[in-house]
């Protein structure tokens, strides 16, 4: 396809408002791209300045841009150069964009993807050397933009409502800001959304829509400690995940799992063998807390500390570690006949059974820290060096704490 038919090219899907042509048209990972790649060439600085006047205001340019895009991609193999002229396009459409009404959203978000990965793709090289992620940065000012111009529609109501595409480019927003290390900018997304009681509600927008936000909206609980919604929202997520986004289903679990062993909730081994790497992770910790094995546990939290990190669930796990140390002290109250007075020592062999050698002092703070949590109903007599239990349920379904 030549340049000159390219353009062309526009004018119908433009006249007629056709989201699906001007999709095939602006996608960077189609056979139109790549044509325009083999075919049109390299387009120098003073075409891009002056991209002529077939097209209604902005559109040469912007089809000027995309051709410039798809020969740095294809053909230079240069990242950077493709991210600079993707972002010039939107900037570009955003001047004619503020004009338009729902019709044009699905084009927007194609061009926000494409926009987004092309960045993560040029701050490859500046990452592995410095940590930083300047294309991904300015992407999601970029984004940014394309929200605020949906969120702020004033012009058009109903079906025809930018605000229509407020959930989905949020949700890209919020993919940016955790991508770059900044998830406590989030909360400005959130709060732009749930604040204005234009926007239309969350259950209105498309179902893949809701699963990104409540799950974002999930690991934020996750993060800010807030355990109850954190599970509720990952929950929602996980359970109208599409069956088949198995990589999404596998990212909600990571953080699902670590909020279910705190409440005593195991995951099915059947569950676990459809995610081999969660299976890899995870399983260690499931055995130890179902024996009891406190040295296993934390041996498994040193070898598994980096990913955790990466993850940040290792502060979560750490405290799931709480469940393995109650199943043991159970398990010495068992093997104690089920008697309400324990001593100290007790609770010290069992300990040391498991290869934590520690003195009683330090057990008697464990058990009093368990006390204190709800993991175990009594008290401590310091001077008989005796735990009493309550007589009944001493040991409380970790499912009915509260935290």
């Amino acid at each position: 396809m030549k340049l000159q038919q390219y353009i062309n090219s526009f004018i119908e899907p433009l006249h007629h408002e056709e989201p699906a042509a001007l999709i095939r048209l602006l996608s960077l990972h189609n056979k139109t791209a790549r044509g325009l790649a083999d075919t049109v060439g390299h387009i120098d600085e003073r075409r891009l300045n002056n991209p002529g006047h077939s097209l209604p205001e902005p559109w040469d340019g912007i089809a000027i841009r995309h051709c410039a895009c798809v020969y740095a991609l294809y053909t230079k193999k240069d990242y950077q150069e493709a991210y600079t002229h993707q972002n010039a396009l939107l900037s570009l459409l955003y001047r004619w964009f503020q004009d338009q009404s729902a019709w044009i959203l699905p084009v927007l978000y194609i061009l926000l993807q494409d926009l987004r990965d092309l960045a993560e793709q040029a701050d490859q090289v500046t990452y592995s050397s410095t940590g930083k992620m300047p294309s991904l940065e300015e992407c999601t000012r970029t984004v940014s933009k394309a929200f605020s111009m949906c969120a702020t529609d004033r012009t058009f109501k109903g079906s025809e409502s930018r605000r229509n595409g407020v959930y989905h480019v949020a949700c890209l927003s919020l993919k940016c800001y955790f991508k770059v290390g900044k998830p406590n900018l989030c909360k400005n997304i959130i709060r732009a959304v749930t604040s204005d009681s234009k926007t239309p509600p969350i259950e209105e927008a498309p179902l893949n829509d809701q699963v990104t936000w409540h799950f974002y909206i999930g690991m934020l609980a996750f993060l800010n400690g807030e355990d109850k919604k954190a599970g509720e929202e990952l929950e929602w997520a996980l359970l109208n995940c599409p069956a088949d986004a198995h990589r999404n289903q596998e990212l909600i679990l990571t953080y699902l799992i670590p909020l279910h062993l705190l409440h005593g909730s195991l995951p099915s081994r059947r569950l676990l063998s459809l995610h081999p790497r969660l299976e890899e992770l995870f399983l260690p910790f499931i055995n130890a807390i179902k024996s009891g094995d406190v040295r296993e546990y934390d041996e498994r939290l040193d070898w598994a500390q980096q990913r955790l990190v990466g993850m940040s669930t290792y502060l979560v796990m750490e405290r799931a570690r709480e469940g393995g140390l109650r199943m043991l002290f159970k398990k010495a109250w068992i093997a104690s006949d089920k008697s309400t007075r324990i001593p100290i020592t007790t609770f010290q062999i069992a300990l040391k059974i498991h290869g934590v050698d520690v003195d009683s002092d330090e057990v008697e703070c464990m058990v009093a820290n368990m006390i204190y949590r709800g993991y175990m109903k009594g008290y401590i007599s310091h001077e008989k060096q005796m735990v009493v239990l309550a007589k009944t349920n001493p040991f409380p379904n970790l499912s009915t704490i509260v935290r």
